[in-house]
């Protein structure tokens, strides 16, 4: 192992870096993100290297190895919460800002990879505004710190020469894993040490390799070869690519070769350029700031264009040079931190500090005293989603008018009923009529139904809760049954909005089945649906309970409605959202055949409730999706203020013929 520095490792360092904050800003390299795999096997080469290097000389101290860790990463990357805390405070929303200091806690604790893995993935849209997201990386390399020093400090003392064959076995075991945990659960495939210490102990392996004291002409060509694997998945990868596993092979072998073959190749030469060195040196810092940078931007003008593009990529050079020269040079060189005491103390002083600090805005809620009642008056368009009328198990709940009384009607639906349920309480309340809500989130409120890509034991599961749900409210006797579904995505599939980035597969998840079919036409799942309605109503027929289905309120073509309103009322001038999006020909073109189908289910004892008059009107044929408030959470949810605006003229004209409670 060579004590010398080796300029080309910071130049591979600046290539990952570029590839990651390029893909962050969407400036080209859609697969930018195998960057932070080429990051681990530098780290593991050069702990490795250090480890036993140490040991050799029989100087190794696990105090000092920490403390070392300590100076290198721990003050850039308090300095970088600190500051997206502080910056968060001016721009998020509360409960954004609590998340923020939620994975700021997880950080502090060495856990915020294991944290990300409770939502949806790295790719997902809710991972773009986690300013912290990026710590994943961070929770890695510091788990595999305190961890690997300890195995290798165990097997060098009893068996130095078996050292490449632990390093092996674990890295067959690790990459095993990633390999199956990238099909069966991507979410910890990516983010979890099990999966990504391969990896890093690709690095190890070549830190324990003989060194190369001879050169070869078939070192250009490993070389050259290894630059390819390293490029190559930034270009052709993207976020639809199964990652890790087996498509972390390409960038972790070219990594290697490119370590392996050294700085004397023509392409060791090249990576040593001193431009490549500098982003290379401040490749920490920029990794750092970049990310923050991204997600508070787009709390500011949701979409960025190439000027702001632009802007921040000179602002994450800027702030990871600054970084770089007055916050990590000093920490690893300077006097304040110059000792293993030291260095040891302001881990755990400011560990603890910066938790308390996080611990005290989560508990708050976000601190949201800081911003105007008006401000969270719109705010509470964005998080609210109808929780207080919706159950996870399809329970009742109650809504309306609450007295010792029979049940008056029922409310049943998924997510689109949660949204209606403000319009139908305030009528019911103002109507003395009692009632119950089985509300589910992404539950079809019909019986005998599954979605398509359902396996047999969950698509059993769905028709049971239901039956459980129609049994309940046949026990009840309530007068009439409102269902209020997202009909149309039953039917059709996702709209084109959704469906960009996606692979075409996922239309047919949403879609709605009565038998085992894994992509059904329209025409298959629309027959599927009018079947179970038309014996649902039946049922309910017999028992004399009216059947009332509310047809699905259009479709906007803007996402993340109530974020643009807020960002536009937040930071006026900085962004403008469109008051009036999808226009009626659009809405019918989506539309119109699923509210055909509905219609055709009227029957003495079915009713079909149409409220788009309500959203197309005066002459203008087009959706108005706020006023004074958002009217629409994203591009179908209704928010609070939506449901009273659009829906609440509906319900009562159609639930005013159900008897009053002074009438009864």
């Amino acid at each position: 192992m060579t004590k010398h520095y080796r300029p080309e490792i910071d130049g591979l360092r600046a290539i990952s870096v570029i590839g990651v904050v390029l893909f962050h800003l969407e400036l080209g390299f859609p697969g930018g993100f195998v960057g932070v795999d080429v990051f681990f096997v530098i780290s593991g080469y050069l702990i490795t290297g250090i480890l036993l290097r140490q040991l050799g000389e029989d100087r190794f101290s696990l105090m000092e190895f920490w403390a070392r860790r300590v100076r290198r990463i721990v003050p850039a990357a308090m300095v970088m919460v600190v500051g997206a805390l502080l910056i968060g405070a001016f721009l998020q929303t509360p409960e954004r800002y609590a998340s923020l200091a939620r994975s700021a806690m997880a950080h502090v604790l060495m856990a915020s990879n294991c944290y990300f893995t409770r939502d949806q993935g790295y790719f997902a849209e809710k991972s773009d505004h986690e300013p912290l997201l990026h710590t994943w990386s961070l929770s890695v390399e510091e788990q595999f710190y305190l961890i690997f020093p300890l195995i290798v400090c165990f097997v060098w003392k009893r068996a130095p020469q078996r050292l490449a064959l632990v390093f092996t076995s674990a890295a067959l075991i690790s990459f095993s894993w990633s390999w199956i945990e990238v099909v069966s659960n991507p979410k910890w495939a990516f983010f979890l040490l099990p999966a990504r210490g391969w990896e890093l102990l690709v690095g190890a392996l070549l830190a324990i390799l003989p060194q190369k004291t001879m050169r070869s002409l078939g070192d250009e060509a490993w070389a050259g070869l290894g630059l390819v694997l390293v490029l190559a998945p930034m270009f052709f990868f993207d976020r639809q690519t199964a990652f890790p596993g087996p498509g972390a092979l390409a960038p972790v072998l070219g990594a290697a070769l490119l370590i392996w073959t050294g700085g004397s190749t023509k392409i060791g030469k090249l990576l040593g350029w001193r431009a490549l060195v500098r982003i290379g040196l401040i490749s920490y810092s920029l990794y750092l700031w970049h990310w923050p940078f991204v997600v508070f931007a787009r709390e500011m003008v949701i979409e960025l264009t190439l000027t702001w593009k632009i802007s921040l990529l000179v602002a994450s050079l800027l702030a990871g040079y600054s970084s770089w020269r007055w916050v990590e040079m000093p920490s690893r060189s300077g006097l304040l931190l110059a000792t293993r005491r030291r260095s040891l103390i302001f881990g755990l002083t400011s560990a603890v500090t910066l938790f308390v600090i996080a611990f005290s805005i989560k508990a708050s809620g976000g601190f949201p005293s800081r911003l105007p009642a008006e401000l969270r008056l719109i705010i509470s368009d964005i998080t609210w989603n109808g929780a207080e009328y919706t159950s996870a198990k399809s329970e009742a709940m109650p809504i309306g008018f609450q007295d010792d009384g029979p049940v008056d009607f029922v409310l049943w639906g998924d997510s689109h009923g949660a949204s209606a349920a403000p319009a139908v309480n305030a009528v019911a309340t103002d109507f003395k009529l009692k009632g119950h809500a089985y509300l589910n989130n992404g539950t079809p409120p019909v019986t005998g139904l599954w979605f398509a890509d359902m396996s047999e034991a969950s698509a059993a599961e769905m028709v049971a809760l239901n039956e459980r749900v129609l049994a309940e409210i046949i026990d009840s006797k309530p007068m009439a049954v409102f269902l209020v579904g997202r009909w149309v995505a039953r039917c059709e599939g996702y709209n084109e909005a959704e469906m960009v980035g996606e692979p075409g597969s996922l239309r047919f998840t949403t879609m709605l089945v009565d038998s085992m079919i894994p992509e059904p036409t329209f025409k298959e799942a629309s027959s599927a649906l009018a079947r179970q309605i038309k014996a649902m109503g039946a049922r309910l027929a017999v028992h004399g309970i009216k059947l009332v289905i509310f047809q699905q309120v259009p479709e906007s073509n803007e996402s993340r409605t109530a974020s643009r309103f807020y960002s536009m009322k937040r930071f006026s001038g900085t962004s403008k959202v469109a008051q009036f999006t999808t226009t009626k020909d659009e809405f019918l073109k989506r539309q119109k055949r699923t509210m055909k189908l509905l219609e055709n289910q009227t029957t003495e004892n079915v009713t079909v409730i149409d409220a788009s008059s309500q959203f197309f009107f005066r002459d203008r044929d087009q959706l108005k999706v706020y006023a004074e408030r958002s009217y629409y959470r994203d591009e179908d949810h209704l928010t609070r203020a939506g449901a009273m605006h659009y829906l609440e003229p509906a319900f009562k004209k159609f639930m005013s013929w159900i008897p009053r409670e002074e009438s009864k």
